[in-house]
């Protein structure tokens, strides 16, 4: 019972506008799909960078097999990042499902 996790890790996110994500495999999402970045906190040992971005919600729009750009959730405006902490490494991607499949196991009682 739950939710499928989808985490990607991330190998690059752009100083551009729009914010282009790059995960290290393709994600298999679709545009208008729901993610939160995480650990990109500066105040880890090792700063990842793009601090801004760090877990918060977007809708994305795909931009290739392993790539997508970011978009505000409430605005609908493109994320601009070029004023952004530099990206330096690591970091997840991880997939927000909006509906959940909850499966009953009362059909089997007797």
């Amino acid at each position: 019972m739950g939710q499928i996790p989808f985490r990607f890790e991330i190998t690059n996110i752009t100083n551009a506008f729009p914010c282009v994500v790059t995960t290290s495999v393709e994600h298999g999402m679709s545009t208008g799909n729901y993610v939160r970045l995480t650990n990109l906190n500066g105040v880890m040992p090792i700063p990842h960078g793009q601090d801004q971005l760090n877990n918060n919600r977007y809708r994305i729009v795909v931009t290739g097999v392993d790539s997508f750009y970011l978009v505000n959730p409430t605005t609908g405006k493109k994320v601009d990042s070029t004023n952004f902490t530099p990206y330096v490494s690591g970091g997840s991607c991880n997939k927000i499902e909006q509906s959940f499949i909850y499966y009953n196991d009362d059909d089997n009682e007797g």
